[in-house]
């Protein structure tokens, strides 16, 4: 199936879920049918579903009880926010400060992946990595499936906390989500994603071959990466602005 399609099944799923969980019918506190019985009745894979879920967990509709199920967590469509992040977790903090936290977590979170990895855990990594490449080469968004393949790493980690952490902060843990039109096409540029693919795999080898520092180092590279180049975004706002108040100051 092309990332495509997929992308196309996955939001009609998510868009037909979260239609049942404001429908009238469902509580807060409901629990959902299991994976298998979902991707029966919409017609998609298990993937899809699993998918659709993440995205209504982000959005705080949705949560997991580990070994219990997936429950309604609330009915209210989340309200706008300046503030980063979802759920139950906001941040006020700007991106940068987002980008430095994700430093400190998601590379003890690639070492600890390296070091306990299951085999099927793994093989969702390498997936998830080439979603974001055929998305990339199909010229479609490629925020879910970079979403995913970070997640998917903190789930490798065996570790409850990480995988809660990550999922409160859904989607917003991209850098592009704060960014607007024009500087969004700025700094995600379709090169800078090339570059990710590569670094993508190189995190995928390192904890493939359980080498802890590497993925470490590896994980560090990439969201180093996204730092300097957010930082170097941020910095040339400001000279822009400081260019216009001189202007404007020479005009009075």
């Amino acid at each position: 199936m092309s990332a495509t399609k997929k992308n196309t099944l996955t939001l009609k799923t998510e868009k037909a879920l979260r239609e049942r969980i404001l429908d009238d019918s469902i509580k807060v506190g409901d629990k959902l049918p299991t994976e298998k019985a979902l991707a029966l009745e919409f017609g998609v894979s298990r993937t899809v579903i699993r998918e659709a879920v993440a995205a209504l967990r982000a959005d705080g509709l949705l949560e997991a009880k580990h070994g219990v199920g997936v429950f309604v967590s609330q009915k209210a469509e989340p309200e706008a926010s300046s503030q980063q992040g979802v759920g139950n977790l906001h941040f006020s903090a700007s991106m940068l400060d987002i980008l430095e936290l994700r430093m400190a977590v998601e590379v003890h979170a690639a070492g600890l992946a390296a070091a306990r990895r299951s085999w099927a855990q793994e093989a969702k990594i390498w997936e998830a990595a080439d979603r974001f490449r055929a998305a990339l080469a199909d010229n479609v968004p490629t925020e879910e499936a970079d979403w995913t393949f970070h997640r998917s790493i903190s789930e490798a980690t065996n570790n409850e906390a990480f995988i809660e952490f990550f999922d409160r902060l859904g989607l917003s843990i991209l850098p592009r989500r704060a960014l607007e039109g024009a500087k969004r096409g700025t700094l995600i540029t379709h090169q800078y994603l090339e570059k990710s693919v590569g670094e993508h795999h190189a995190i995928c080898e390192a904890i493939a071959h359980q080498d802890v520092e590497a993925a470490r180092d590896a994980m560090k590279n990439h969201i180093g990466r996204s730092q300097m180049r957010y930082r170097g975004l941020m910095v040339q706002a400001r000279k822009n602005t400081e260019e216009q108040d001189n202007t404007l100051d020479d005009a009075t």
